[in-house]
């Protein structure tokens, strides 16, 4: 990947941050786009030390302004951005899981704007530098198991994520004759700091083991990679087998 330039969005911990790591490993120059800093610049400061050429930016990308000013500071410290990963996203900040009548509107806007909303801001801007550049890239987002199977107590998540996985395949028909890749990777249950104190409710796959954030980055590198040349419009699940064995449970039911 030694001609890749990759903006990972919510590259700051957890799977984004294993991703930042293993594409710098790979060759890739990575901008760290991170909303925490702090988070951005650890990761950053990994893959310099390492002998890799990282840039961390800081943006919140639920604001157009500030997604179009960071992947602008993407192009002019590291070249045209080919790869974008759109990692951030999740619902751990308004746990507890609850069914739908006890949602109020606000935090339903704020959960589909976080897991699907600053997508489409991200690829927006990513896409109008590629047609103008006329250069072929790739787009990886995260999606989720929660969008491709239903399970209790987390709607406006799997809304957002079923949104995510049919906006991955529309941008597949829209731009595959660019020469532009778009495909997805749906986790099932991943050990990170931010789901480390639910680790007991998120059941058991036929692997005998949850996901760690290198098992989700492996597959984005796969997607990312020549490996993948003609596949587009995918939604790869990664999930050791648990969507085998749903339903899934969820710590809380409904009442």
């Amino acid at each position: 990947m030694a001609t890749t330039t990759a903006v990972v969005a919510g590259g700051g911990r957890g799977i984004g941050a294993a991703t930042s790591i293993m594409l710098a490993r790979a060759g890739a120059a990575v901008c760290v786009l991170d909303v925490d800093p702090v988070r951005a610049a650890t990761v950053v400061d990994e893959i310099n030390s390492a002998g890799g050429r990282g840039l961390a930016v800081e943006a919140d990308l639920r604001q157009n302004d500030q997604v179009v000013r960071a992947l602008e500071t993407a192009r002019m410290g590291l070249g045209t951005v080919n790869l974008l990963v759109n990692v951030a996203g999740g619902m751990n900040a308004f746990a507890p899981f609850k069914p739908l009548h006890q949602w109020d509107a606000e935090t339903w806007d704020e959960i589909v704007a976080l897991n699907l909303g600053y997508v489409f801001l991200t690829c927006r801007t990513i896409l109008r530098g590629l047609l103008e550049a006329k250069s072929a890239g790739v787009i990886v987002n995260i999606a989720s198991i929660s969008g491709e199977t239903s399970a209790p107590n987390h709607a406006p998540y799997g809304a957002a994520k079923a949104g995510l996985a049919s906006l991955t395949r529309s941008l597949a028909v829209e731009y595959g004759g660019h020469g532009i890749r778009v495909n997805a990777v749906a986790p099932g249950a991943v050990v990170t700091p931010a789901t480390a104190n639910r680790e007991s409710a998120m059941g058991t796959t036929p692997l005998g083991r949850h996901a760690v954030a290198e098992d989700i980055a492996n597959a984005v590198i796969f997607l990312a990679s020549p490996l993948s040349s003609f596949i587009t419009g995918q939604v790869l699940l990664v999930d050791g087998g648990a969507s085998s064995t749903f339903p899934l449970t969820t710590p809380s039911d409904v009442s």
